[in-house]
């Protein structure tokens, strides 16, 4: 077999039927297994699940929230195919888009990972290619309060890649994970996801092991998918907020070289900015 279409799941029982369908009506050209890793959802994921009675696709629950790159390896661990291609549950795949990222994969050995052109349900166009993080670029991220107070500032859009011809095929630093193919046995041989990430950043980790490696990130723009964007993570906004800030210090600690003054005054900086924001997604959650 050639494809594994593999699936982390947690509370987006619409999507994620909305997700099955679209792979369902586009089916790849090759032959491919559908794994769905359920993160132990709470809004009847389970019960569709088990309904569905379909000869190539695979469940695997788990009875808590394992976080998301321990989910992908855990369906990368089962898959006994060449390539693996990771969706986000409210992703609709669209007609050759999975068979174009496959191509181009396959000719091009020096690309660790391909991804497509990411569109939101309306049509209109999502940032998916971005900078490695440093300090400065993740003090003016996209969400940041630095950003919203200046929107066209410098950092922001070296980060955000916001200037990049997004119609040609580029090769950034790393791409948002939500759609995200690589050979099964490169994916294998890098370690996988750092499970260390309970959510967020481990996309741009392995990006970066793989380029530590040799290989190039690709955005290939002939493949387009629809791409929702948080629909578990708007569902809990608070407690996203934390675990993105975690993961984000994290990566920095692992992969920069930064001296322990510089992350000493990071960690305050993220801690500080989560007591600016905590009234405020308080409120929007009442």
């Amino acid at each position: 077999m050639t494809l594994t279409i593999g699936i982390v799941n947690y509370n987006t029982k619409k999507d994620l039927e909305r997700c099955i369908n679209s792979i369902l009506h586009n089916p790849p050209d090759c032959s491919y297994e559908i794994t769905i890793v359920d993160n132990d959802s709470k809004d009847g994921s389970k019960e569709f699940l088990k309904r569905i009675k379909i000869k190539n696709i695979t469940y695997i629950f788990n009875e808590k929230n394992l976080g998301f790159g321990k989910a992908c390896n855990q369906i990368a661990k089962t898959s006994s195919t060449s390539y693996i291609l990771f969706l986000n549950p409210d992703v609709e795949i669209t007609e050759n888009s999975v068979n174009r990222l496959i191509d181009f994969l396959r000719n091009n050995k020096q690309t660790g990972a391909v991804t497509g052109k990411l569109l939101y349900p309306n049509k209109s166009f999502q940032l998916s290619c971005r900078q490695f993080p440093t300090i400065f670029r993740v003090l003016f991220g996209r969400e940041s309060f630095l950003r919203k107070i200046s929107p066209n500032n410098n950092f922001s859009k070296q980060y955000l890649m916001t200037e990049l011809n997004y119609d040609k095929i580029q090769f950034p630093d790393w791409a948002r994970g939500a759609v995200m193919l690589f050979r099964t046995e490169l994916f294998r041989k890098i370690g996988g996801f750092d499970e260390r990430f309970f959510l967020f950043f481990e996309d741009t980790d392995i990006c970066f092991r793989l380029k530590k490696a040799g290989y190039r990130i690709a955005y290939f723009p002939e493949a387009i998918f629809y791409h929702k964007l948080g629909s578990s993570t708007q569902k809990e906004r608070l407690k996203t907020k934390i675990i993105h800030n975690i993961s984000m210090f994290y990566y920095i600690r692992k992969n920069m070289n930064y001296s322990f003054t510089i992350l000493s005054i990071l960690f305050i900086a993220l801690i500080i900015r989560l007591v600016f924001i905590f009234p405020i997604l308080t409120l929007k959650e009442i």
